[in-house]
């Protein structure tokens, strides 16, 4: 074993290149911060995460995330023991977790290769890790990184995060390119049941100081929400209030079901009003985004947005849209960060988001890419992030995402939850963290034919293979 306190070192060549493109030559040791890893734990975690019973197929069980939480588990396994020390290294297996790292990486992303080849290594994968868990359990391993980049292109030009305030104060905003000045910090009610939860959760929200509040059509619960906020005494100018046209059935009508939400509301205008996905056809979109137009001119709507659309519908609707869309609200979290399939996609839509002016909301931040097995908030990577902060995993989390200019949207039915939700302007994450934050998603990803997405850059060396 290597003793405690004395951290192995990797200083990837993602992280010299971008030394390099800054003109500086060579990594400066005044350019990086070395940071510990937990690449032994999150190995763990992660194969633990995945039911037994799936490394074959099985009816409830998803083959993707499957073979994203097994991806992941390899990914920081052969990280961990790449980094170990020289003493360690002569009797760690390194040449079997290789040799296993290589035949996932052989599988692709294909649905039959897995379902096909993967049930025969899950017992040899399952073992190694079993049998090196005393020692993954208590490896750390060092990494350093640019300390003033976040290892993608965005927020900004520079790789830098957006300055967002460390003073306490929940009411700001970022003006979407139509002028409107939107909090970016919302309060989501996505699950909440008309009950009286809802009702309850969003006067409380507004007690603690939200001032912008989601809802939808789908949800069922605008009439308890437009009560809350009537009951709640804050002026209605002083709240963002953003709905969703749900039911694609309703595309054709769009005028008259908002007609009915404002009703439900009680209110006579929203600020920023949806299409909640890209419904059943083009002509369906084209549509309803007329009608949105036209409650727009009227002033009944401030801001018009989308959700859960890609960049090749947003692209389709930019070529109708006499008025476009400025807000996109659409899953984002360390594992899918920006969309269903964008861990995988030839180009960032945050990136694109931010050339075309447009701004993301992100929901779901803390849950699990869709079907997905691992949970970003057990994630030993974003644990130990919050440790060093002092705070929770939610809270790093919902930070990180407005560190790039996102807004985020979280929801509890607990008052203690929705005041600890809202504490994200009183600390600040640095950029190597960011960088970090980043790069998970390469790790759920890559595998040895490259750094998956293409995008981002790989702070963990996830697709550098080292013997």
């Amino acid at each position: 074993m290597h003793r405690a306190g004395l951290l192995p070192v990797l200083l990837w060549g993602a992280c010299s290149q971008v030394c390099r493109n800054g003109g500086s030559g060579i990594c400066s040791e005044a350019a990086l911060e070395e940071i510990g890893v937990p690449f032994g734990e999150a190995a763990l975690w992660a194969a633990s995460a995945v039911p037994e019973g799936c490394d074959a197929p099985g009816p409830q069980c998803s083959w993707q995330a499957c073979a994203d939480a097994w991806r992941y588990a390899l990914n920081n396994l052969r990280l961990a023991v790449e980094s170990a020390s020289e003493q360690d290294k002569s009797w760690l297996p390194i040449d079997q977790v290789h040799q296993l790292h290589g035949f996932m990486s052989q599988l692709g992303r294909e649905q039959e290769m897995w379902y096909t080849n993967w049930g025969a290594a899950a017992p040899t994968a399952r073992g190694l890790i079993a049998d090196l868990r005393p020692w993954l359990s208590s490896e750390k391993s060092g990494l350093r990184v640019p300390r003033a980049d976040i290892g993608t292109r965005f927020p900004t030009p520079g790789r830098r995060s957006v300055s967002v305030p460390t003073d306490g104060d929940k009411s700001s905003s970022v003006t979407l390119s139509n002028g409107f000045a939107m909090p970016v910090l919302g309060f989501g009610t996505w699950q909440l049941p008309a009950d009286g939860t809802t009702y309850r959760s969003v006067l409380a929200a507004l007690e603690e100081g939200y001032r912008h509040i989601d809802t939808a059509q789908a949800y069922g619960n605008e009439l308890e929400v437009g009560k809350a906020l009537a009951d709640s005494g804050v002026p209605r100018g002083e709240v963002c209030l953003v709905t969703k046209l749900s039911d694609v059935g309703d595309y054709v009508k769009a005028r008259a079901r908002f007609e009915q939400q404002l009703q439900q509301l009680g209110v006579d205008y929203v600020d920023i009003y949806m299409l909640h996905s890209p419904g059943r056809s083009a002509e369906e979109r084209r549509l309803a985004w007329q009608q949105l137009e036209q409650l727009y001119e009227e002033g009944r709507i401030k801001a018009l947005g989308v959700s859960n659309f890609d960049i090749a519908m947003l692209k389709e609707l930019l070529a109708f849209a006499r008025i476009r869309p400025v807000y996109v609200q659409n899953k984002y979290s360390i594992y899918q960060p920006g969309g269903r399939d964008e861990g995988v996609q030839d180009e960032s839509l945050m990136e694109w988001l931010v050339q075309e002016r447009m701004v993301m909301t992100g929901y779901s931040i803390i849950h699990p890419e869709h079907g997905g097995y691992l949970s970003p908030m057990e994630d030993p990577h974003v644990k130990a992030i919050a440790a060093r902060h002092g705070k929770t995993a939610s809270q790093v989390l919902h930070r990180w995402l407005l560190q790039l200019g996102a807004a985020v949207i979280p929801r509890s039915t607990r008052r203690q939850r929705i005041r600890e939700n809202g504490n994200l302007f009183d600390f600040a994450l640095p950029e190597t963290d960011m960088r970090l934050l980043n790069g998970i998603v390469g790790l759920l990803k890559s595998d040895q034919s490259g750094t998956t997405p293409v995008w981002l850059e790989d702070v963990y060396g996830a697709s550098e293979f080292r013997v």
